[in-house]
């Protein structure tokens, strides 16, 4: 009788090419290490070609796409719902509490304007870039609440804000203009920075922070460390970018921004420093 082959499912510690794509099975919950670092936990169960056959890139698929960017379908109403959840839990976070001990005595004067570049859409495929995208957003919100105390004594309104980002979809800008924002097209969001403004440009692309460095100083500006920026040199322009950035902080002093989940890693708030107080 002829002997029928059974295969063996492989090891995901031999198989190769595993360490790519690795799952970890605790009860009924699934933990997808994806090819960019990011985790996803599965808690309900998925066929096994969504998470074999397509690979992690599948959780990322969306409803639409638009310049090769995958997007979600959401409603105005969702949006609203969306960013109220990740609010509140900003808010609930022990890192809004030390952001706020952090620039106690700080909001005074110098900043009336803000210009905020890079969000990322809050209709992205990918669920963890919504959720810092609206986190992003919540702290801002924090931050104008702080730095627009002593305006809002003097001229009872708040500091104005312009966002700009390319990847914005109609329902972003809509969202933004409902809470009393500006929304720009890019390039034009850079004209706007001012030496009283503060830039807030969160895991921006180097051409973006060029930019920003090419502008007057802004009296803050809160963005990716500057001293990390100059490990991963892969192109000219970014080295280029790194050089600029360098030298423009040399007029600040740094603090770190309190980290929450990924959401603000790596990120610093720069302060322009007072001219007048140099010997």
């Amino acid at each position: 009788m002829p002997h029928t082959n059974r295969k063996k499912k492989s090891s995901p510690t031999t198989a190769p090419g595993e360490q790519k794509k690795k799952v970890v099975v605790h009860t009924k919950r699934k933990e997808v290490l994806d090819e960019e670092g990011w985790v996803h936990v599965v808690d309900t169960p998925r066929t096994r070609r969504s998470i074999v056959s397509k690979g992690a890139k599948s959780l990322h698929a969306g409803d639409f796409e638009l310049d090769g960017v995958q997007y979600i379908n959401r409603t105005l109403d969702e949006m609203r719902e969306e960013f109220k959840y990740w609010k509140k839990s900003w808010e609930a976070d022990i890192a809004s509490v030390e952001l706020k001990k952090a620039l106690e005595g700080r909001g005074e004067g110098g900043v009336k304007k803000c210009v905020v570049l890079g969000l990322g859409s809050l209709q992205s495929a990918r669920r963890e870039g919504r959720r810092a995208s609206f986190t992003q957003l919540a702290a801002l919100e924090t931050l104008l609440s702080i730095f627009g105390l002593s305006l809002r004594a003097i001229r009872r309104e708040k500091i104005p804000a312009v966002f700009q980002e390319p990847q914005f979809t109609d329902t972003d800008k809509q969202l933004l203009r409902e809470l009393g924002y500006e929304v720009v097209e890019d390039p034009t969001a850079f004209g706007d920075i001012e030496e009283n403004s503060l830039v807030y440009a969160i895991h921006c692309y180097a051409d973006v922070y060029k930019k920003i460095s090419e502008q007057k100083r802004p009296a803050i500006f809160i963005g990716t460390d500057v001293e990390n920026s100059g490990r991963f040199t892969l192109s000219e322009t970014a080295e280029v970018t790194a050089k600029a950035l360098d030298e423009m902080v040399k007029q600040y002093e740094a603090i770190d921004f309190p980290q929450i989940r990924h959401d603000f890693s790596d990120t610093k708030i720069y302060w322009r420093k007072n001219e007048e107080a140099k010997p």
